[in-house]
């Protein structure tokens, strides 16, 4: 009875805002208040610690989720940049100038050279698209050399980069023939039997000469002139040439259909 009388008497001092019991409970939570922030200091690493463990597995996965979009979107990029460079590629064909009002047949390179001594590539069209041996076989950029075998649906093309290949030129715009050869080299060939009054100087542009029964039209880019050296001896001229093609991207080409007996 004593302990509840005693309780009544405070909750009603306390209700009534008595001045000393205030002080009394001040002066207890001031004593208690930094036991209470240093508990709170001590354990709020060890709750940290607890909420991470078992968030570290959400964020796991979240970032695991983020890289594999990452890796998705890099891929999509890469495959959209093939799309592009493919398409300019086809592009170049299909704005190639048939000057010559020879029809063509336009095919795409499945197979590059077997060898590093094999100067030739493999199209998917043949003998079924009207394509023969010794048609020739461009590009946007300029001749890269002719059919060498056929099949029903496939052709076998021999890089003009070939040693044994020759086709007839001339400096464009001007007057002059010679031969420019295959040096096995994908970005240089040789010009030889240009007479020495020939006005062949360097940055001059060849062209294929159209030369009585050649497969080859005439006015076919082939290279540009980088080096001219004259033999008084013989009476002619030779020069390095550049390679108009590139080679090393060979993805869609255009045979002409040309019809002779001779591809020189």
């Amino acid at each position: 009875m004593l302990l509840v009388l005693t309780s009544i008497t405070l909750l009603t001092l306390d209700y009534r805002g008595f001045g000393p019991l205030e002080s009394a409970r001040s002066s207890v939570l001031s004593f208690f208040a930094p036991v209470g922030d240093a508990a709170s200091s001590v354990f709020e690493p060890v709750g940290d610690t607890w909420n991470g463990a078992f968030a570290s597995g959400d964020l796991q996965a979240q970032n695991d989720d983020l890289r594999r979009q990452i890796d998705e979107l890099q891929g999509e990029v890469t495959a959209g940049r093939a799309a592009t460079a493919e398409l300019e590629a086809l592009k170049a064909q299909l704005e190639l100038d048939d000057t010559s009002g020879v029809p063509v047949v336009r095919a795409e390179v499945v197979s590059g050279a077997l060898s590093n001594f094999d100067e030739s590539v493999e199209i998917n069209k043949g003998s079924s698209s009207g394509i023969a041996v010794g048609m020739p076989v461009v590009t946007g950029s300029g001749l890269v050399g002719s059919v060498a075998s056929v099949a029903a649906d496939r052709a076998t093309v021999k890089l003009i980069t070939d040693r044994s290949f020759k086709v007839g030129v001339s400096v464009a715009g001007a007057p002059g023939q010679g031969i420019v050869e295959g040096q096995g080299d994908e970005t240089r060939l040789l010009a030889t039997q240009f007479a020495t009054t020939t006005d062949l100087v360097v940055d001059n542009i060849l062209v294929t000469s159209g030369a009585r029964r050649s497969a080859f039209p005439a006015g076919i880019t082939v290279g540009t002139v980088t080096s001219v050296t004259t033999d008084d001896t013989t009476q002619q001229k030779t020069a390095d040439v550049r390679l108009s093609a590139n080679m090393n991207d060979l993805t869609y080409v255009t045979v002409l259909l040309t019809q002779t007996d001779d591809a020189g």
